[in-house]
């Protein structure tokens, strides 16, 4: 799929949400706990993804009983997300969360892409994709060394 300027935009907006979300469920959860905060954030998320679904009619949710166990862990997987930034932000702040997270999401994602996990098209893993990781991890240390 080709990208045009609608594509970066919308992808540029998505990375300032997670950047405000962090943050935004970081002092949540510092006034109403961890896992409350989570369930408040996934609460609300799911409530605005029933009005959206609802309002689209795109898709076809009764086929969810079609799909193997492994492909319904993404709501456990975004739990485990969502109350990890909940506890880390207030204690490192959204910066380095988010840092060490996107430098862990492109390598876990390198390493899908190599193997074709999800696809089962493989999207090899080059010198410079792992060149590029590892200036990620330096800039990391540069970010935060005092």
């Amino acid at each position: 799929m080709k990208m045009n300027l609608f594509t970066y935009v919308f992808l540029i907006a998505a990375g300032i949400a997670v950047a405000f979300q962090a943050g935004v469920n970081g002092t949540l959860g510092r006034k109403t706990g961890t896992i409350e905060a989570a369930f408040i954030s996934f609460a609300i998320g799911t409530i605005a993804l029933l009005v959206v679904m609802l309002l689209s009619r795109k898709g076809d949710v009764s086929l969810v009983k079609e799909a193997p166990a492994w492909q319904l862990t993404g709501g456990l997987l975004g739990a485990f997300y969502i109350s990890v930034v909940i506890i880390l932000v207030p204690k490192i702040g959204i910066g380095s969360v988010l840092m060490i997270l996107i430098i862990a999401q492109l390598s876990t994602s390198a390493l899908i892409d190599h193997f074709g996990v999800f696809t089962g098209v493989s999207i090899p893993l080059s010198w410079k994709k792992l060149t590029a990781l590892g200036m990620m991890g330096a800039a990391l240390v540069l970010f935060y060394k005092k």
